[in-house]
């Protein structure tokens, strides 16, 4: 099985819900937080932590 890593920003309380399911599952997200958007770049998760995820406009889909 290959292991594929998917980055993510967590606070310390989801960090230790991680660690708690043996790093194997991210825990349910709370009814006001965003959906879940795993991305597969670390460069591009730590702008879209900082700055959103970007919301695509019609003329460009």
């Amino acid at each position: 099985m290959k292991t594929q890593t998917l980055y993510r920003p967590v606070g310390e309380k989801e960090m230790l819900l991680i660690i708690e399911s043996g790093y194997k599952a991210f825990p349910p997200r709370l009814e006001w937080q965003p959906i879940f958007y795993p991305v597969l770049n670390e460069e591009y998760a730590s702008e879209i932590a900082e700055n959103g995820i970007p919301v695509m406009k019609p003329e460009i889909i």
